[in-house]
């Protein structure tokens, strides 16, 4: 299955202050891990969100009674306001500045670069520059005159593939976040509507993911005409569809 622009997997931070889950009001950090071409921007009046669309876990840790809690949520959608990714802001609600992106259908590359040799020989009998010009003497030897010669050589570097480095860094250190979003994939968990969430970082909470309800927002990069802002439901579940499908069509390069 070939596809012009193929879902990208991102990977990102995250500290939510006043997070409202399981009956508390308390703050939420952890990790995200969702499969998306690209970072949407919602409009509705004069609001502006960015999100996230299709398929993707968080992870998450939080402090209940004094005491650790993990947490775990299947998600379709990942809206965030994007007045709090400023720069300046010490730890930024999502960290967007520095996100791991991977694309598991990148190809090897290669590049070649030149490397320069340094030799010294011993010259008799010629005249040299005298920059190039070494006087060496051992211990208990005789000073012996050297000539540096330098000279330059073409090396191919292979770079790994954006597979290899998909599964280097899902498979090792961010593992514990890449096996429930695996397990979703495999188990057809994100067909399910009823497990699947919406991870609603502006105002601090997870709602159920429903499609309908985006019916209110214009999609600026998919919508040329903001007249047709009642369609933006249709563009977000078919979106997530769409990348569920590219996904599992491609198991071999995401799912490993």
């Amino acid at each position: 299955m070939i596809e012009q622009n193929p879902p990208l997997l991102w990977v990102l931070d995250y500290v939510i202050p006043d997070f409202k889950i399981l009956g508390e009001t308390i703050t939420m950090k952890g990790e995200l891990l969702i499969a998306s071409r690209q970072l949407f921007s919602f409009l509705q009046e004069e609001i502006v969100r960015s999100a996230f669309i299709g398929p993707g876990v968080i992870k998450g840790q939080v402090m209940l009674k004094e005491k650790p809690v993990d947490v775990e949520y299947l998600v379709g959608a990942v809206i965030f306001d994007p007045t709090q990714m400023r720069p300046r802001e010490p730890i930024p609600v999502l960290d967007i500045l520095n996100p791991e992106i991977l694309d598991p259908l990148e190809q090897a590359t290669i590049e070649q670069v030149q490397e320069i040799f340094r030799t010294l020989v011993v010259k008799k009998g010629s005249v040299s520059d005298s920059g190039q010009i070494l006087t060496i003497t051992t211990e208990g030897g005789l000073p012996r005159t050297l000539i540096a010669e330098e000279h330059m050589a073409a090396k191919n570097i292979t770079l790994v593939s954006g597979m290899k480095k998909a599964r280097f860094l899902l498979g090792g250190q961010k593992n514990r976040l890449y096996l429930p979003f695996k397990e979703g994939l495999q188990r057809n968990r994100f067909s399910d509507a009823s497990k699947i969430w919406t991870f609603r970082i502006d105002t601090k909470e997870f709602e159920a993911f429903d499609p309908a309800k985006f019916g209110e927002w214009i999609i600026i990069e998919m919508q040329p005409d903001p007249a047709s802002a009642s369609s933006s439901s249709q563009v977000v579940e078919s979106e997530f569809n769409s990348i569920l499908t590219y996904l599992i069509g491609n198991q071999k390069y995401f799912i490993f």
